[in-house]
């Protein structure tokens, strides 16, 4: 239940952003696209860089050999 209404709350955002953002004048409106692509790249870099943080931290088991056993059961 709360699921559905936060999913109808944040695209109720979205649409208001949308409609807001066409009523700007065509400089205002370059020049906060301009700003959201340099925003969705930085939070790009920065995903990127916590998850390389993450990988960082967790060790890789070491590799085992393991060797081939004959076994008579007679």
């Amino acid at each position: 239940m709360y699921r559905e209404f936060i999913k109808k709350m944040v695209k109720a955002q979205i649409l208001q952003y949308e409609a807001v953002k066409e009523i700007l004048p065509e400089a205002v409106k370059r020049r906060v696209d301009n700003f959201e692509k340099g925003v969705v790249n930085l939070l790009k870099d920065v995903a990127l860089e916590v998850v390389r943080e993450n990988n960082m931290g967790i060790e890789q088991p070491e590799k085992r050999e393991s060797k081939k056993v004959n076994v008579d059961f007679s």
